[in-house]
């Protein structure tokens, strides 16, 4: 008996700012337009939240990443503290840095990705 194989679809990104959910979702938004689109999405994924928050604080308390367009990320509202990933979110940064490893958004992002913590 022959075996079938699994053949999947290969994620293509683009190095892009954008917001990364918590289950490693990516959505790329132009550059400084990150407010803008945290709040169309949180008009379509939080609804009832939106009513009573900006799209933005609605993100920072999900712990969704904020990626900008030099590779840099943070998560939450504390610039401060060490950003706190999930394994989905790492993995999917990880995918972003890797699509060209040679530039300096890959090589910040890397560097990002090494004092991350996992949340």
């Amino acid at each position: 008996m022959a075996q079938a194989a699994l053949s999947f679809p290969v994620r293509k990104f683009l190095q892009s700012p954008g917001w990364i959910a918590p289950n490693g979702r990516f959505f790329p938004c132009p550059c400084h337009e990150h407010d803008s689109q945290a709040e169309e999405l949180a008009r379509k994924y939080y609804s009832n939240e939106v009513k009573r928050k900006s799209g933005t604080q609605i993100f920072e308390e999900k712990r969704w990443v904020r990626l900008l367009e030099n590779g840099a990320f943070r998560v939450g509202s504390d610039l401060q503290a060490v950003p706190r990933i999930t394994q989905a979110q790492r993995d999917t940064l990880f995918d972003l840095a890797s699509v060209n490893r040679e530039n300096d958004f890959s090589r910040s992002l890397m560097m990002w990705l090494d004092q991350a913590e996992d949340s």
